[in-house]
This record gives C-alpha cells, structure tokens and sequence, in this order.
C-alpha cells in the first residue's frame, strides 16, 4: 500500500488533488511532470538541440532528490521557472522522447522506493507504478482545465493568455495521447473522475472515501 497514482491531462487538477491527498493521508507527494519541466527547461537554455547522445547522457547525470516536498535538481530547488508557457509549449516534445522517458521513470522509482507516496504524472498507473495500490485518473474539458492553468498563473504573477493556454493544453493533449511510448490513458484499473465543476475539496474528498474503502477491502480479505 506504498503508492498512490494520480494520472491525468494537463490542467486536469493534478497536482492540487495529490498535494492535499498526501497531506490528509501523511504520504509523501511527487509530481513527475515537474521533473519533466525542468529537463525541458534545460533543453531550452541549452539551445534547443538534437536529442543526442551526448544530451541524453548529460540528463542521465542528473541527480534528483525530494526534501520537505520539494524536488532538488543536482541540489538546487525545481521552482516557479518551469512553470512559464515557453517550457509547456515544448515539455511534451521532451518527454516523448523514449531515452529520456527511461530515465525520468527510472529516477523516479528511486525517489519513491521504499516510502509511501502520492506520485502524480500521465503514465504513473500504466508504466511507472504499475503495481500501485490505488489508482486515480483525473480528466475535465479543455476549458475547465485551461481556466485553472490560467488561474494558476495569474496568482504567482506570471503572464498569460487564456487564448494561448487552451491551444496549449490541446496540443499537450494531442501529442501525449498519440505519442508511441507511454501515451496518456488510463490504466485498466484505474477509477475514473471528470472534475468540471468539481471544487478541489469536493475531489480530494472523493478520492479520500476511495482509498479508505480500498483500505478496508485489503484488511477484510487479510483477515
């Protein structure tokens, strides 16, 4: 009962749900895509070059930790930086790449072992923790989930465009549902749940009552 997965599209509600599920149950939370983010933002800074060998060896080097909920890339803290509309634009272009999805699964998986945690990404139930005791997949209309990447934004204080935000999410859609390696679905076991029109706390609750009832299934057949 270690995990916990929570897969979804963009602007789904996430990280919201598996952040304020891991505080209600005491888990740990992990947010792959952040880890994903951040290579893409390396990607940008390093002109956007070829996926090469030698690109994908300087990612293999990279060391990433979680302290007190927050992701360390080679010891400095992921932060609001890859949160900008140039890394959404290009984070799927990166993530589709096999070599790279190796090792961020990898990285991932050793982050996690051994602890209990909240792990939320897009191929979390069907590749990364197939094994997982519970799983969750988070789906809303592009619009509802453009509305809060928009509102997001807005609160930290970076710039953005609703307009520019929903072609974002349905390229982001496109890709990651077509791409041939990991494509978002959920995992055949996974519970399903449209959030529109859905408050965060209505959500994390539902979520909650599953888990529970999941608890009570495992010490009722170990009984």
């Amino acid at each position: 009962m270690n995990y916990i997965t929570i897969d979804g599209p963009a602007g789904s509600g996430k990280s919201s749900v598996a952040s304020e599920l891991a505080r209600k149950i005491c888990f740990y939370h992990l947010n792959t895509g952040a880890i994903y983010r951040a290579v893409a933002l390396l990607w940008i800074r390093s002109g956007m070059p070829n996926f090469s060998k030698d690109f994908i060896y300087s990612i293999e080097k990279i060391r990433f930790y979680m302290k007190d909920d927050t992701i360390f890339m080679n010891d400095l803290p992921i932060g609001d930086e890859i949160r900008t509309l140039e890394v959404g634009k290009v984070v799927s272009k990166v993530a589709e790449v096999s070599e790279i999805r190796e090792i961020v699964t990898r990285k991932c998986r050793e982050i996690v072992r051994g602890k209990q945690f909240v792990v939320e990404g897009r191929d979390i139930g069907t590749i990364v923790l197939p094994d997982a005791f519970l799983k969750i997949f988070l789906t809303a209309s592009v619009e509802e989930r453009a509305g809060r990447r928009y509102r997001e934004l807005i609160s930290k204080g970076i710039q953005a465009n609703f307009e520019d935000i929903i072609g974002e999410i349905k390229e982001r859609d496109r890709i990651d549902s077509t791409r041939e390696v990991a494509p978002l679905k959920p995992a055949e076991d996974a519970v399903i749940i449209k959030t529109d029109g859905l408050s965060l706390d209505e959500v994390v609750e539902r979520v909650y009552k599953i888990y529970i009832e999941r608890i009570g299934f495992v010490k009722d057949r170990n009984s």
